[in-house]
């Protein structure tokens, strides 16, 4: 099995088409969206802070992420003393979960995003609380959990950070 991230705009036109067959859990829909959601957040301006990865396993797209940054970071990654870079809709086909493909992305993650924009010093995310899962993979990797801006109102998503 041969694993690459390549950005969309790249690929070919049927692999294009193939993005958009990428299945996901019900579950996994309610924490990130649908691949047409994602899909969506590219046609975000300007173009040149935002950036879609897809995820090609023997050259067919099997996952997908965007990165985002400068004017088109989220409200919770603006005002940070470092460069900021985020990421936000990975997924991953529901018929090829399970094989690490998810963790393989996130770990080339920081080399990925330092290559397409070097000033990046840190990543961040956003999870939902519940999800402990993706909580957990975060954690393993090295992310760290921020603590909530306002104890007095739980949140329902987790910041993450990891520093590059």
């Amino acid at each position: 099995m041969h694993f690459a991230l390549t950005p969309y705009d790249s690929l070919s036109p049927t692999q294009q088409r193939q993005v958009l067959e990428i299945e996901l859990l019900p579950e996994q829909i309610r924490h990130v969206g649908d691949i047409h959601g994602g899909l969506h957040t590219l046609t975000a301006r300007p173009v040149a802070d935002r950036q879609g990865f897809v995820l090609l396993i023997d050259d067919t797209p099997r996952g997908f992420f965007v990165l985002k940054r400068r004017s088109l970071l989220p409200d919770w990654a603006r005002d940070r003393p470092r460069i900021t870079t985020t990421l936000h809709a990975l997924m991953i086909d529901k018929r090829f979960q399970g094989l690490g493909l998810g963790k393989q992305c996130l770990r080339a993650l920081p080399g990925l995003t330092q290559a397409l924009w070097p000033d990046t010093e840190q990543l961040m995310l956003a999870v939902e609380a519940g999800n402990h899962p993706a909580r957990q993979l975060y954690l393993t990797l090295g992310w760290q959990e921020l603590p909530e801006s306002d104890p007095n109102h739980a949140s329902v998503e987790r910041l993450m950070l990891l520093r590059l």
